[in-house]
């Protein structure tokens, strides 16, 4: 199997890329490899890190309060996160919400981020124009992308802002600060401003560059950052509220 996958990477151009951002659920991925998962997964992290390419995966830990140690708090969004913490040479930003951990020969891109998860110096901005591929593994795009809120702060949503939160960050016992931000709902409990991509799919879908394949349960999308980066700027710009069920 992946082989399988190495060659659709290799015939959809994902190892031209310098960075590719990963979202995954490896559920069904450990029901095919039952026998050595770990070495499955070190091998296809593997395909990347040994063509040079920088692997970016988010370590989201929602740290709001109390303090976040940048060397030791847990992710709560997934297995690869962590993987890498405890498997790999890695970087991991900063930021207590909505911190990423990089492994590859760029992998200090995440490190010394702005204090807003997805404003001014964030790691969505810093991928921009960095020639970066959106790997979905078994997460499909249709759930929707982080990206977005980065598009609603460039865009000043009027349904979120920037809120401030008094977590702590420590990196190797080190202080590093406080105040980092999210751009968050104003309302958490207005249905009407619920996150959708319903709208956004139906246009995404039919561009051609979001290269889709099924192998057995894996579902693979592959698509350009900047591309799908602008897209989502033209269709918040077309429909302000186009992210939201109002």
């Amino acid at each position: 199997m992946i082989s399988k996958f190495d060659n659709f990477f290799k015939e959809n151009g994902l190892y031209n890329s310098k960075y590719v951002y990963i979202y995954s659920d490896f559920t069904f991925f450990f029901e095919i490899y039952k026998k050595n998962p770990i070495k499955s997964v070190k091998s296809l992290l593997s395909l990347f890190l040994k063509r040079g390419i920088t692997c970016v995966v988010p370590s989201f830990s929602y740290t709001k309060s109390g303090d976040f140690i940048v060397d030791r708090t847990k992710s709560k969004v997934g297995f690869l996160g962590n993987f890498i913490i405890q498997n790999f040479d890695h970087e991991r930003s900063e930021h207590p919400l909505f911190s990423y951990v990089a492994i590859g020969k760029n992998k200090k891109i995440v490190r010394n981020i702005g204090k807003s998860a997805f404003g001014k110096d964030s790691v969505h901005e810093r991928l921009y124009n960095k020639n970066t591929f959106f790997l979905n593994f078994c997460k499909p795009l249709n759930s929707g992308n982080t990206l977005v809120h980065h598009i609603e702060q460039i865009n000043k949503s009027d349904y979120r802002f920037d809120k401030s939160f008094s977590a702590k960050v420590y990196d190797k016992n080190k202080y590093i600060g406080t105040s980092y931000k999210a751009y968050l709902r104003k309302n958490p409990d207005d249905k009407k401003t619920y996150f959708t991509f319903k709208k956004a799919i139906k246009y995404l879908n039919k561009r051609k560059y979001i290269k889709i394949n099924n192998f057995d349960k894996i579902k693979i999308e592959i698509y350009d950052y900047n591309l799908f980066y602008e897209d989502l700027v033209y269709l918040i710009n077309k429909e302000p509220k186009i992210f939201i069920k109002k």
